[in-house]
């Protein structure tokens, strides 16, 4: 079942409205009993016993990427102290928990198998998060998709959880804030250098300009940060004050997905 959210101008969102739809889902439930999105079992969209299991980001974490870090390491983790995360748009990056488990395999169900229902159930975990208590409020914005993949996906994702943490946040939303200006091939092969490369100009300010404002910039996951770096830095240039990117899900760090980085760049600084 497909629910897109209306492409509308800023709008004040009410914790309930949030509450109001967990009514209208609970009536779905009483036809179409729920299985967990981690497990299967019935009962629940994500139970208990999964929800237990899913590894919240804790503090201390990086300064630069909100990546955590272990105690007494610094401010900074060791991919921003090697100048490899390209994230300089973003005034901070938060995220709820680990790209990995029953919330990778929710995740993956919400996005690729059509249960927007889960939705509510992410959302309410990313508002919630511990790991957003530094982020400062504004104007919640989700990352847009291409048209081409929103026709064929028949929503955003990004659009669906950005609205339910602004309404148990009592926030400003929009689905107007920034568009895709350019289709992106899919990122799942690309090392972090490409993936930057591939995301630069993807993004433009649509409609008013978001003058003098922080936007929180909300996706389901960051791998790279290349997406929400290079969103951002279109909203900063349409005039926004700040932009900080949220993100439910982080991608646990890859040696390999950055030492192909340094690989590329090694012939370089070789002795000719």
């Amino acid at each position: 079942m497909a629910m897109a959210v209306p492409n509308r101008p800023v709008s004040i969102r009410r914790p309930w409205r949030f509450w109001a739809r967990q009514l209208a889902w609970a009536g779905v439930d009483i036809v179409f009993p729920p299985h967990c999105a981690g497990c299967g079992r019935p009962g629940a969209r994500l139970c208990s016993a999964c929800q237990s299991t899913i590894q919240d980001l804790a503090r201390p974490l990086c300064a630069l990427c909100g990546y955590p870090l272990l105690r007494g390491s610094g401010p900074a983790c060791r991919v921003c102290l090697g100048g490899r995360r390209s994230i300089a748009p973003l005034a901070g990056l938060r995220s709820a928990a680990f790209f990995q488990g029953p919330l990778q395999q929710a995740l993956h169900r919400f996005k690729y198998k059509h249960d927007v229902i889960l939705a509510d159930t992410l959302g309410e975990r990313l508002a919630r998060s511990a790991t957003l208590a530094d982020v400062p409020a504004g104007l919640v914005v989700p990352v847009p998709l291409s048209a081409e993949r929103l026709a064929e996906r028949g929503y955003n994702q990004a659009a669906l959880l950005a609205r339910a943490f602004a309404e148990l946040r009592g926030l400003p939303f929009t689905t107007r804030g920034v568009r895709r200006v350019r289709h992106t091939p899919p990122q799942v092969r690309l090392n972090a250098e490409q993936r930057h490369a591939n995301m630069a100009g993807a993004f433009a300010v649509e409609g008013s300009p978001p003058a003098g404002r922080t936007i929180l910039l909300v996706d389901d996951v960051c791998t790279t940060g290349a997406t929400l770096a290079a969103c951002a830095a279109a909203l900063l240039a349409g005039g926004a004050q700040a932009v900080w990117g949220l993100t439910l899900a982080r991608a646990p760090y890859s040696g390999a997905l950055w030492a192909r980085d340094r690989a590329r760049a090694a012939p370089s600084s070789a002795p000719a």
